[in-house]
């Protein structure tokens, strides 16, 4: 787990002009002081700046790969404004995009860690902090950004900090810009007819891999799990998920229930959850929402023994599976777990974020976690199909 600092207010007064050195000691004493595994603006700044990836293969133009397309906007806005955290809309060069104030949780940890989490969230809820969009249906909808080199952004509000997610990494004279996990995403072939056709075009190396994978789990039997009858499964989904994520520190609603509660009373029969059963019992869950154009895996929860038996794996393979025998153009399996998705035939879909602000000392304080502690991480990229 990453190593967390505490935020420490501070003067108000522009830092000097000094030597890098000079700035690193600078910065480090009087702004990031650390304290052994609590949480602060450096926590922050890394629920939505995870480390840039650093892979061979390099990153998808998001200009030249054009299957990674949004869900119809009007339904984005719909599911946004059902979120319990839904706080309004900004706008962007003129345009309007919703936003939602941080719900930042922590299952497990010390009290601190907790207490210091809802005292951002406490900034958050009066208004200091807006994120468009909302961080627990990543990947949905990207704001567009012209290539002016400087972004209009009106927030009614006038928070402190506007954090927005986009695609590429666009540099712009009014915002920092921090890279961001990528998205992994399938490229459904015209050929691949069914799911069989996609295994087939595999290389002997990762059929091998899939159709093992396949194999530890035929015990479990999956099933849709039907919309009508939410309230009885969404509570074990919520503890399932809850579980799943117990040591990382969320950036979704701590209240998971209302969380789905809100997916399936929005998006209706566009959001499908499949539950998979070994013994006559719920062992994982995973989500999807299906749009005009492709397939997006969503959240996932899983017991400890289903971990074990690779789960996981096999619940993407079922989503690609869907997402092949409903002709989807694409399926976006999100971020985390990119080597193992890139076994799977998804490739990085580069995105960052934009951190918006007037504030002079926030501008030090984020352009100095971006060159200071942003950190990247090198992963391979896999390529499991034949040509």
């Amino acid at each position: 787990m990453l190593e967390l600092q505490t935020y420490k207010n501070f003067a108000t007064s522009e830092i000097p002009n000094c030597s890098n050195q000079r700035f690193r000691t600078i910065f480090r004493r009087h702004f990031l002081i650390h304290s052994h595994q609590s949480l602060g603006f450096r926590a922050l700044l890394h629920q939505f700046c995870l480390p840039k990836n650093n892979h061979p293969l390099g990153f998808v133009n998001p200009k030249q790969y054009s299957k990674l397309k949004p869900i119809d906007f009007s339904k984005f806005y719909q599911l946004q404004s059902a979120f319990g955290n839904f706080g309004g809309s900004l706008y962007l060069d003129g345009k309007p995009f919703p936003y939602s104030y941080l719900e930042l949780s922590k299952p497990t940890g010390k009290y601190v860690d907790r207490t210091i989490l809802k005292a951002i969230n406490l900034l958050s809820t009066k208004g200091f902090i807006h994120y468009a969009g909302n961080a627990c249906s990543p990947g949905l909808q990207f704001p567009e950004i012209s290539n002016s080199g400087h972004v209009a952004i009106d927030d009614a509000n006038n928070c402190g900090v506007q954090i927005i997610n986009v695609l590429g990494s666009p540099l712009l004279s009014n915002a920092v810009t921090i890279p961001a996990e990528p998205f992994m995403n399938l490229e459904i072939r015209e050929t691949w007819k069914s799911f069989e056709d996609y295994i087939s075009n595999m290389s002997s190396k990762y059929r091998v891999r899939t159709n093992k994978v396949l194999k530890t789990t035929e015990n479990y039997i999956v099933q849709p799990l039907s919309i009508q009858q939410a309230n009885e499964w969404i509570p074990q989904c919520a503890q399932m998920l809850g579980h799943t994520l117990k040591d990382k520190t969320l950036a979704i609603s701590p209240n998971i229930s209302a969380m789905l509660q809100a997916f399936v009373q929005t998006l209706k029969e566009e959001f499908k959850i499949w539950g998979y059963y070994k013994d006559g019992t719920l062992c994982g869950f995973i989500t999807a929402i299906e749009s005009n154009h492709g397939t997006y895996a969503m959240h996932l929860g899983l017991t400890d023994e289903a971990v074990e038996d690779s789960l996981y794996q096999r619940m993407l393979y079922d989503v690609i599976r869907y997402g092949i025998e409903n002709q989807s153009q694409f399926v976006c399996l999100g971020r985390t777990a990119t080597e193992i998705k890139s076994t799977m035939g998804a490739v990085p879909v580069e995105n960052s974020y934009l951190f918006f602000t007037k504030g002079k000392i926030l501008t030090w304080v984020i352009k100095g976690y971006k060159k200071f502690f942003h950190r990247t991480k090198s992963y391979q990229i896999r390529s499991p199909f034949k040509e």
